[in-house]
């Protein structure tokens, strides 16, 4: 499966929520990471969240059964005549199997 999560947290947690989505997922900027997991890598990463979350972390994710069910792109302001531009978001991919 695909997934982006995100989260919004006190200053002084970032970091647990960094260490530990960069296990599972690549860092694409701030609190903002994405990749393909298995279900049982899915389950994992869940548990992990649950363990470390408390009242006011706010988490958000995005989900989604294969990577054709969802486009993910960066858009970005080209430098040379100033025009956004679309990249499609794959260096994430892990090998996930799609079916």
């Amino acid at each position: 499966m695909f997934i982006v999560i995100t989260y919004d947290v006190r200053a002084h947690r970032t970091e647990i929520y960094k260490r530990l989505l960069l296990k599972f997922l690549t860092h694409e900027q701030n609190s903002v990471f994405a990749g393909d997991l298995t279900e049982a890598q899915y389950r994992k990463l869940r548990a992990s969240i649950s363990r470390i979350a408390i009242p006011d972390d706010r988490v958000l994710q995005f989900r989604a059964m294969n990577r054709h069910n969802i486009q993910a792109s960066i858009l970005e302001k080209n430098s040379g005549n100033g025009a956004l531009t679309e990249r499609s978001l794959l260096h994430h991919e892990m090998n996930a199997l799609i079916l």
